[in-house]
């Protein structure tokens, strides 16, 4: 079943189920099954690091230890900054109002990389200044923590081209220039070899990729 978002912008509010698009309602998926020379479904098993146990699936798992190697259940946790001062934990974005202020540009959008995408699904009527701002291309940040934690997702809202509004959760691509400046080729002979070799690769190209 759907959850739904709640959101602000301005004084108004609206609701909006999440829809989650994947390839898989996209293109359909195709399952690839493993069988022995008798035709009967293989399992997967992980092979420890004693070279010899077999782990059957599901018989491995994460655990939390103290300095002492004492188990910690996850629930006594806490997060703390490079100083080890607690960090503020963030409620869920189901639990709390999500405010819509934030305005960025398309380049703004363009420097992230999307790795989910949800539909946005309701009756409730988007806020006037709102819903203008995103006929005309507006895109707005907002932050998105499905199970709350201390460091929420980013993500967009934008409307698609048939009117539908979309959440596309992302991440900063992190993509640091460097220059444009060029090593130089010392000497006529090292000039001569590079040409050599490229018109040797060259008689080598296939066009079957194109």
């Amino acid at each position: 079943m759907p959850r739904s978002l709640e959101f602000t912008y301005g004084k108004q509010s609206f609701a909006r189920e999440i829809v989650k698009v994947d390839r898989t309602k996209l293109y359909g998926s195709v399952e690839t099954e493993t069988v022995d020379v008798d035709g009967n479904p293989c399992k997967l098993l992980t092979l420890a690091s004693d070279g010899k146990t077999l782990i059957p699936y599901g018989g491995t798992a994460f655990s939390y230890v103290n300095p002492d190697g004492e188990w910690v259940d996850r629930g006594d946790l806490q997060p703390v900054d490079m100083e080890g001062e607690p960090l503020r934990e963030l409620p869920s974005s189901f639990d709390a109002p999500t405010p819509v202020a934030e305005e960025v540009s398309i380049e703004t959008f363009f420097d992230h990389s999307v790795r989910l995408v949800y539909r946005l699904e309701g009756e409730t009527p988007l806020p006037a200044k709102m819903k203008k701002k995103l006929e005309s291309g507006a895109i707005f940040r907002i932050p998105f923590s499905y199970r709350g934690g201390v460091d929420p997702d980013i993500a967009f809202l934008l409307l698609g081209e048939r009117g539908s509004l979309w959440m596309l959760v992302a991440q900063d691509s992190a993509i640091g220039f460097i220059g444009l400046e060029e090593t130089a080729l010392c000497g006529r002979d090292k000039i001569e070899d590079d040409d050599d070799e490229d018109e040797a690769e060259g008689d080598g190209l296939s066009f079957d990729m194109l």
